[in-house]
């Protein structure tokens, strides 16, 4: 039925429109980013923690750039650099749009000349991307896109020993889908264009390259075949592989002689320069093998059939220019074995073919060509001992194997005695935060987990002005994630930690307890994120949510939780049970209206948005 209105009601109502609209168009903007011009930024800390490196880079020449002068990239601030041995840093890539440093490299015939490749090198569901690779030709002062922006990871940059307009670049493409640009690429002509050389297909990327400076024309790549998804990881894959070339990447030849194949997964090489003939590879050996008897009397204790391992990884051994390859460690080193899609960097020192450093929870080393290690067990028997651990990279100097310059995730280490002792750079200001967190104090306090480093607390203003290392305390620990305090009273704070585990601290008597909500022991567990949500109520603080594939609430400050909703994540089953202990469908965030109480919206990474309205 067409109902028909006085001419005077649709006059009415234009009129009424009209003016909303205008009301509207001329109603004062509540927010413009003009507003943030008055701002200023000020380093406030925390101080000393330092945090995931990524890459070294130092001149072969003159001497004295040798020695003093250091590039450092990290995995999410940029390139710092220092010219005085590490007495002080500075930022030298700030202005350009992407900050995780997959390497970098100086040219060897002229220090003036750097390359950054950008995005982080690493196969982590946090793995940032990057736009290419940038070129200096002032030593850091201004820098050039020399282009490869699709390439994303670049995990290698290789520059000839002579001519600085080679270059070579090793990319791992996408992480989590398939593209054209990724493995081998050469300019000739300083980055103006591109070769790609070195071509699998589309999923198979360049993990690591190596060249023989005596003879430039003779390169070894690492490819990796590997599969990463939001919900599993597939560590390995047939592509795995060392290649060779000796004609400057015309053609190729992919190295067995000894190496396994099959489920392959990251490789990392190294090339003893006085006698090139000499490699050496850390291979992730995918691979199931029987238990050995040990393994075996463990699952015999745990009530177990004996159960295949993971070979993981192995060390191998060419003397011959790769023809032929020899296992050279046990193969059986739990430490070895710790996530190789992030760590796999393996290092020679250039004046003894025996000595051989491998990045890991902790630096495992060996002085006998593999016979015998130090550093598998945590705390380390080995080098650098007392420094954070969780190693990415490493530097030894070919001119003095006592210098060793080594990066964690926390930071910069130097050694001027082969490991035995270290100076860590605590001046170079880096940090990674999962989440901030703010008290009603006044000064206020600002709060942070940090990767790998607890989580911390610190004033927005210090007593005498500024902030120093001693006004920052710890305040919770593990991979430091979410912190909120109660802002009508900051003697309670509430933090958690990877996977779930979460307290309440009491700030006035430093009482910290575990609050982490359990479920019936009917119920599947409780499917906690990586970096599980906290939040508080805006109506009541002590009331407290957090989330796993359901809702918790606490009335009581968390000493009793409810489940308040079903499972809020899509529950699929085919993603709950991937490789690499991944946890999915589970929520990532949650909040309470501050306008209605009981209205609680809840996201997931499997993509869904729940509300409910009646708390």
């Amino acid at each position: 039925m067409r109902i028909r209105l006085p001419s005077r009601v649709i006059v009415t109502v234009a009129v009424i429109f009209m003016h909303a609209a205008g009301n509207a168009q001329q109603a004062p903007e509540r927010f413009n980013v003009d507003l943030l011009k008055g701002f200023t930024y000020r380093a406030l800390g925390p101080y000393r923690a330092g945090s995931w490196v990524t890459s070294f880079a130092v001149p072969d020449s003159p001497s004295r750039d040798h020695l003093y002068t250091l590039y450092v990239g990290t995995r999410n601030g940029g390139v710092w650099k220092t010219t005085n041995n590490g007495t002080t840093f500075e930022p030298v890539f700030d202005g350009q749009p992407k900050l995780s440093i997959g390497d970098v490299a100086v040219v060897p015939s002229d220090s003036n000349i750097v390359w950054v490749g950008t995005g982080e090198a690493y196969c982590a569901r946090s793995s940032n991307s990057g736009d290419g690779v940038w070129k200096s030709v002032d030593a850091g002062k201004t820098w050039t896109n020399m282009g490869l922006a699709d390439s994303h990871h670049i995990a290698r940059v290789v520059i000839h020993p002579t001519n600085p307009d080679v270059v070579y670049v090793a990319a791992m493409g996408h992480l989590f889908s398939p593209n054209a640009e990724r493995g081998l690429f050469k300019t000739t002509d300083g980055g103006k264009s591109w070769q790609k050389v070195l071509y699998v297909n589309d999923k198979i990327g360049a993990v690591d390259l190596v060249m023989v400076q005596s003879s430039p024309d003779i390169l070894y790549a690492a490819m990796y075949d590997k599969v990463r998804l939001p919900w599993h990881y597939e560590l390995g894959g047939p592509e795995s592989a060392i290649y060779k070339t000796t004609d400057a990447g015309k053609t190729w030849a992919r190295l067995g002689g000894g190496l396994p194949t099959g489920r392959i997964g990251r490789i990392g090489l190294d090339v003893y320069q006085k006698n090139p003939d000499i490699l050496y590879a850390v291979v992730e050996n995918g691979n199931r093998r029987p238990p050995t008897a040990q393994e075996a009397e463990q699952d015999k204790r745990r009530n177990a059939p004996p159960a295949p391992r993971t070979a993981g990884n192995e060390v191998f051994r060419t003397d011959d220019g790769g023809k032929s390859w020899r296992k050279v460690n046990a193969g059986y080193e739990a430490a070895l074995n710790k996530a190789p899609y992030s760590f796999n960097q393996l290092r020679l020192d250039q004046n003894d073919t025996e000595t051989v450093y491998i990045t890991g929870q902790s630096l495992a080393s060996t002085n006998d060509g593999g016979k015998t290690w130090k550093g598998l067990d945590w705390p380390s028997d080995g080098v650098m001992p007392r420094a954070f651990g969780d190693w990415r990279v490493m530097w030894v100097d070919p001119l003095d194997s006592n210098r060793l310059i080594f990066g964690s995730d926390g930071g910069v280490n130097i050694s001027y005695d082969r490991g035995k002792t270290s100076h860590h750079a605590y001046n170079l200001p880096l940090t990674e935060f999962y989440a901030i967190g703010v008290d009603m104090e006044d000064p206020y306090n600002i709060y942070g987990g940090l990767q790998d480093h607890d989580s911390w607390k610190g004033p927005s203003n210090g007593w005498a002005g500024e902030i120093t290392l001693t006004d920052w305390v710890t305040v919770g620990g593990g991979d430091g994630m979410y912190n909120c305090v109660d802002p009508t009273d900051s003697r309670w704070l509430y933090n958690n930690r990877e996977m779930g585990s979460m307290w309440r601290l009491d700030q006035k008597t430093g009482v910290q307890t575990s609050i982490t909500p359990q479920r019936p022991a009917e119920a599947p567990p409780p499917r906690f994120n990586w970096t599980p949500p906290i939040a508080l109520s805006p109506h009541n603080p002590s009331i407290v949510y957090t989330g796993a594939q359901v809702v918790f609430r606490s009335l009581d400050r968390g000493d009793h939780w409810q489940e308040i909703s079903p499972d809020l994540t899509t529950n699929e089953d085919a993603k709950q049970h991937g490789e690499g202990f991944i946890s999915y469908c589970t929520l990532t965030t949650l909040a309470e209206s501050p306008v209605a109480p009981g209205v609680i919206w809840t996201g997931s990474d499997d993509g869904k948005v729940q509300v409910t309205r009646d708390g």
